[in-house]
């Protein structure tokens, strides 16, 4: 008689407890396989090699700790490993870099969870090690985690070592519709299944929010039921407090119109063109319910606009209600994102992004990250900014800014970013007119006044200058201007002038040579053979 394998109850037990984890439930078939696994080679029928498993983590959710626990259930009931417990050994890694695995404090647990982006940015000679210590720890179950932004690149380097593969998928609509059902049932509430799906629709960590609060209203009035102008009005409470609050600052102090702000910056003309083709783009295609990925590229001089208009996209996503957040606006240089220890730059990178949730972050200099060797933090910095742009697609824009070759080539160095960045713009040099206006302008704004003698010398220099390698557009117009604001200081307090608030030719000319005279001085900076 040929002997059947069959789960029994317990095993359904467990493998329905993924019923209750968002991204995972998928699994719940290869569980199957591994219990039955299990039986086929304690019985002495089939041999894999291993009880070792890739997971495919692609959920920016912490996901990875509940479903672990739940396959060292099934490990530890049939006495694959000793005991339940987890170790990370990722984290161990942190502080002990030159540590060899098998003397890392906490690898004596039974399941060893390895973030496999971590192993080979860190560890790229260790590879053989690792091979050795999981023969060495035949009673334990080695985990390896994938969060690499090229799927397959682990396989490739793991697949000896793991006899199954798993995935964490991003949590889908249908995933949050579960966890409301799962959590009105844990709380003995009624509810229509139709009501769920409008309700959900939203960033799970904001569905969380919404959950609890209901939850708690629901039992504080002892409510056995949940209908749906409670949904609606819980739904609105989150909705509009991102509204609250921005009128509540705009009632503190008097902002200008996003629009007005944009048609005040001088040239641009094709930039905002561009911008009012995205806008429409986005708006159509989030109607469609299919919202792109709003992550950008700039590129361009430094002093063309960049971070401005970067600062005005945050807040026309935000009133055309395409961002959660209240326009929120994160500025760092790409050489920020890198820390100087081992395991410390993912985390960093991720807590940036979560800074600008909502928002835009913006990234300056991003070429920066283009590092000289494979495996260096500024690789792991890439690789995790990489997948936060994927698992944050609708909730921030991201915007990399730079220089144009150098942004090409750090396009090119990590195909990730293609992928992911919807909208590339460059932003050409400002022409001398427009350079003027600039001028004009930060003249206004302080209250000074030039003399119409005044105008030739400053178009004939932006002409000069312009010529210049990496020209600094407004930068350079900026840092004249306090230059002018110097000389001018020093002239009225010398002849005690009376017009305080006038600049003269002279006052010009002089800031001319000082800036002429700093450039000269700068460049023969070095050591000369």
């Amino acid at each position: 008689m040929v002997k059947k394998y069959v789960l029994d109850a317990e095993d359904e037990k467990i493998l329905n407890e993924l019923d209750n984890l968002c991204g995972v439930v998928q699994n719940k078939e290869i569980l199957r396989e591994i219990i039955l696994y299990i039986k086929l080679h304690q019985n002495n029928e089939l041999d894999l090699g291993n009880f070792n498993i890739l997971i495919r983590n692609n959920s920016s959710y912490n996901l990875l700790n509940d479903f672990v626990k739940i396959i060292a259930k099934i490990f530890f009931k049939y006495n694959i490993i000793e005991n339940d417990k987890i170790c990370y050994l990722d984290k161990n890694i942190n502080g002990r870099r030159d540590c060899p695995f098998d003397k890392i404090s906490g690898i004596e647990e039974s399941i060893v969870v390895i973030n496999e982006r971590k192993l080979r940015i860190e560890y790229s000679d260790e590879l053989d090690n690792l091979k050795r210590i999981t023969d060495l720890f035949k009673n334990k179950v080695f985990i390896f985690e994938d969060t690499n932004y090229c799927e397959g690149e682990a396989d490739g380097e793991l697949g000896d070592l793991a006899s199954f593969r798993m995935t964490i998928d991003k949590i889908s609509l249908d995933d949050k519709i579960m966890y409301c059902k799962n959590k009105f049932n844990e709380y003995n509430l009624t509810y229509k299944k139709q009501d769920l799906n409008d309700y959900a629709d939203v960033p799970f960590w904001k569905l969380k929010n919404m959950v609890t609060k209901l939850i708690i209203e629901c039992k504080s009035r002892n409510l056995d039921f949940v209908d749906k102008q409670m949904l609606k009005k819980n739904k609105e409470f989150y909705a509009n407090d991102t509204t609250k609050r921005r009128n509540d600052r705009k009632g503190r102090r008097k902002e200008k119109d996003t629009k007005e702000e944009l048609d005040d910056l001088i040239g641009l003309d094709n930039i905002k063109k561009q911008l009012d083709k995205i806008l429409n783009y986005v708006k159509l295609n989030k109607e469609r319910g299919n919202m792109p990925s709003l992550h950008m590229c700039f590129t361009g001089n430094p002093g063309t606009g960049k971070t401005s208009i970067a600062r005005v996209i945050g807040k026309i996503f935000e009133e055309e209600n395409i961002l959660s957040g209240d326009g929120d606006f994160v500025e760092i240089h790409g050489r920020d994102l890198v820390d100087k220890y081992v395991g410390w730059t993912a985390q960093k990178v991720h807590n940036t992004v979560e800074k600008a949730i909502g928002g835009v972050l913006f990234i300056d200099e991003a070429y920066s990250l283009v590092a000289d060797r494979r495996g260096s933090f500024e690789d792991e910095a890439i690789a995790t900014l990489i997948k936060e742009m994927e698992d944050h697609r609708n909730e921030i824009c991201i915007i990399l800014a730079g220089y144009t070759e150098e942004m090409k080539n750090l396009l090119k160095l990590n195909p990730g970013f293609e992928s992911r960045i919807q909208f590339t713009i460059n932003f050409p040099d400002y022409n001398e007119d427009e350079l003027l206006e600039i001028f004009r302008g930060l003249c206004k704004k302080e209250n000074y006044k030039i003399t119409e003698n005044c105008i030739e010398i400053l178009i004939d220099n932006f002409k000069q200058a312009r010529q210049e390698e990496n020209f600094g557009n407004g930068r350079y117009v900026r840092n004249l201007f306090e230059k002018v604001k110097f000389e001018q200081a020093d002239r009225i307090v010398q002849t005690k002038s009376k017009a305080i608030n006038s600049i003269t030719k002279n006052d010009i000319e002089n800031a001319i040579k000082s800036v002429i005279y700093k450039e000269k001085a700068v460049s023969k900076i070095g050591f000369c053979i």
